[in-house]
């Protein structure tokens, strides 16, 4: 399975709240994204990680995750609305936005 694959497998197991499951899936798009030096995959599997750490309370497990998407720029725009949900992220941890 490649990155994609790994991603949309982990949307269908949160529909079905397998929330466990999903995480694996997200950690195994994160190892696909990598070996396929695909950046913004990678982006994108950070942050789907990140936003399920998130929702379930799990804050210090989802900042590296966040972190590491807020620090990814690419020149032509790709992940820059995965950064900018990123950033809402963190600054929600910090209770700066509600």
């Amino acid at each position: 399975m490649n990155a994609l694959e790994h991603i949309q497998r982990a949307r269908e197991l949160l529909a079905r709240s397998q929330e466990e499951l999903a995480e694996s899936a997200l950690s195994d798009a994160i190892d696909a994204a990598v070996a396929a030096e695909d950046l913004v995959l990678l982006t994108h599997s950070r942050l789907a990680l990140g936003e399920v750490l998130f929702a379930q309370g799990r804050h210090d497990e989802a900042l590296p995750f966040l972190r590491a998407v807020v620090r990814t720029e690419l020149a032509d725009g790709s992940v820059d609305a995965d950064v900018k949900t990123a950033a809402q992220l963190l600054r929600r941890m910090r209770g700066v936005e509600p």
